[in-house]
């Protein structure tokens, strides 16, 4: 069977979207998480913009992807990742492949599993957009590195730090939810199949990457920032500069005018 992890926006309104859900068997809120439960198929909504679909047929999917978009904010272009789950005696994740267990609970296996794939693609969201900032903005260093200098004004500058200070600090605002959810915390009998899912997809070891890039983009933030500050101090002393010769010029006029 089909499990779809999708990340769509930044954040979600969970509670306006239960409203306008229909066919549901039943809903179940979470501290940062909904669960919409149907006859055949079930799914997860996070409060970050990312959801997962569980066995829900392409077009009812289409359908939910649909009435998602008026209760979404801050929309991305959508990043996703399509898993294979089956149901057995005991569950785990392995090499990409999820196994429930059978039981009453299953619906809380998926969710731990979720929790770990919803993870896992906001983090991916996050990759792109930081290696397309540094994808933006790698000619500068070699720029510097050849000539010496910048060759952008100060005011394309000034835009390229906002840019670039919009982008980490909106990484930093959101990497809290890649740390452990509070339902782990609630329910710890589930952690280990959570771990299992997290540890599979290498989250850890990816958000330490991210974070070197993060390092990789405020670097370039301060190198922008200094040649800014390089220029501002440049013009100054060029201002001097002439000050002190009209001074001067001055100064050689008034005492040549006297002596004629």
């Amino acid at each position: 069977m089909r499990c779809l992890a999708i990340s769509t926006a930044e954040t979600c309104d969970l509670h306006g979207l239960a409203l306008a859900l229909e066919d549901v068997e039943f809903i179940n809120f979470y501290t940062d998480a909904l669960h919409a439960a149907y006859k055949e198929w079930n799914i997860f909504i996070f409060s970050y913009g990312c959801i997962v679909l569980w066995n829900v047929p392409t077009e009812a999917e289409t359908q939910f992807l649909e009435l998602l978009q008026k209760f979404t904010q801050n929309p991305i272009n959508p990043v996703f990742e399509e898993f294979e789950y089956t149901f057995a005696s005991k569950p785990r994740f392995f090499q990409d492949k999820i196994t429930l267990a059978k039981t009453r609970s299953h619906a809380l296996q998926m969710l731990a599993v979720s929790y770990g794939l919803s993870q896992t693609i906001k983090l991916t969201a996050f990759e792109a957009r930081i290696d397309n900032t540094i994808e933006m903005t790698k000619n500068i260093p070699q720029e510097l590195a050849h000539r010496g200098k910048i060759s952008l004004s100060r005011k394309e500058i000034s835009k390229r730090i906002g840019e670039l200070f919009i982008e980490r600090n909106s990484v930093n605002l959101h990497s809290d939810i890649l740390d452990a959810p509070v339902f782990i915390w609630d329910h710890p009998e589930y952690e280990t199949l959570y771990t299992l899912t997290i540890n599979d997809l290498e989250l850890h070891a990816r958000t330490a990457v991210l974070n070197r890039r993060l390092d990789i983009v405020k670097e370039l933030f301060e190198m922008m920032r200094d040649e800014l500050n390089n220029r501002h101090s440049t013009m100054l002393e060029l201002i001097i500069i002439t000050l002190i010769m009209m001074e001067v010029f001055l100064t050689l006029f008034i005492h040549v005018f006297h002596l004629v």
